[in-house]
C-alpha cells in the first residue's frame, strides 16, 4: 500500500509542479505546463481573468512521447528501397488511369442528359402560354 501512495504522489507532482511557462504579449494567454498537463490561463485587456483551460496529456512528457510515436507511424510510411517505391508509383498510376476512365464515362452521361434535357425543354415550351 504504501508503494501506491508513492506512486500517487509522484503522479500528482508531475501533473501539478509547473516545468515551462509560455506567455503570449498579443492575447494575455498565459501558459503553464507540467510533465503531465497544462493549464492555459486567458486575460482580458485589465488583466482579469476570464477562462481557464486544463489540458490533459499536453504536457511535457506526453509531447516527447507523442513525437516519439509519429516518428515510428512516419518511419512505416516510407522506404528506403527504390524498386518498392517505383511499384507503389506504377499501382497508384494504374489505379488513378481507372479512376480517369470512371470519371470520363461519368462525365459523357451527363453530358447525353443534359442535351436531352435542353431538347426536352426546347419541344415542350409553348410561345402562346
Amino acid at each position: 500500500m504504501k508503494t501506491f501512495w508513492k506512486a500517487l504522489g509522484v503522479a500528482a507532482l508531475a501533473a501539478l509542479v509547473p516545468v515551462r511557462f509560455q506567455k503570449d504579449e498579443e492575447t494575455g494567454r498565459q501558459t503553464f505546463q507540467s510533465l503531465l498537463l497544462s493549464v492555459d490561463v486567458d486575460t482580458d485587456q485589465e488583466g482579469k481573468t476570464v477562462d481557464i483551460g486544463v489540458n490533459l496529456g499536453e504536457g511535457v512528457l506526453t509531447g516527447l512521447g507523442r513525437k516519439l510515436a509519429g516518428a515510428v507511424r512516419e518511419s512505416k510510411m516510407f522506404t528506403d528501397d527504390p524498386a518498392e517505391a517505383a511499384l507503389d508509383l506504377e499501382e497508384l498510376q494504374t489505379v488513378a488511369d481507372d479512376l480517369q476512365a470512371a470519371a470520363d464515362e461519368a462525365q459523357a452521361a451527363a453530358d447525353e442528359l443534359q442535351a436531352a434535357a435542353d431538347e426536352a425543354t426546347a419541344a415542350d415550351f409553348d410561345p402562346e402560354f
